[in-house]
């Protein structure tokens, strides 16, 4: 008997979308799968089977209303040269250290980057998130916590969670605050430094977030 198998989430349902700007972020979830099968990269005709993660960041847009964004898919690996690592190398402003779980970021600040790009066809636009860096000093008391965006677009529930293989130097977030969008002035001062930084326009595995 053959059996319709529901397939795995490819990642959050956002319904709203989000406005293309820079602006001071908080990490809301981290949704790991492991055992999906993926086309391959190098030969989309091909299948293989990956573990593999995604974030999910809220943040209040120019009208104050809150918003989400998620990140690409990455393949959850160690190595320097991976997406995933190259991403939270731009979160923290230094490389992760090895035995720390990454999941530790959630509700962790960040200054995020989002883009608008159409899909293949034309019919719909994404918002990419295009850059990652850390919370400047002067801002860290914009983070907003988690629980600001419970009125925000609904989300798909996360997989679980387990222990990963990179590690941390995050910051802690501060109070809540009500958050506009960067001026051009707070954005110079909050870009990723220069030098071997995510560029997803050349590291991401997908070319859209869903």
């Amino acid at each position: 008997m053959a059996i319709i198998a529901q397939p795995e989430s490819a990642g959050f349902d956002i319904e709203a979308l989000a406005p293309a700007g820079t602006y001071i972020a908080t990490c809301l979830e981290v949704q790991d799968q492991f055992g999906v099968e993926r086309h391959k990269f190098e030969n989309p005709q091909e299948m293989e089977i990956l573990d593999v993660t995604r974030f999910l960041f809220g943040f209040n847009g120019q009208d104050g209303r809150p918003y989400k964004v998620q990140s690409f898919e990455f393949r959850i690996s160690g190595s320097p040269k991976s997406n995933l690592f190259k991403f939270l190398t731009g979160w923290l402003g230094s490389p992760p250290k090895y035995g720390w779980d990454y999941c530790e970021l959630k509700a962790q600040g960040a200054m995020i980057t989002v883009a608008h790009k159409l899909s293949r066809d034309g019919s719909k636009t994404y918002a990419n998130l295009v850059g990652i860096s850390p919370v400047i000093d002067q801002l860290k008391a914009q983070v907003l916590p988690p629980g600001h965006f419970d009125k925000g677009a609904s989300t798909a529930p996360a997989s679980p969670s387990a222990q990963n293989p990179l590690a941390p130097a995050p910051q802690g977030s501060a109070a809540p605050q009500q958050q506009p969008q960067l001026s051009n002035a707070q954005n110079h001062a909050a870009a990723p430094q220069a030098g071997g930084g995510w560029n997803p326009a050349v590291d991401s595995d997908n070319d859209c977030p869903f």
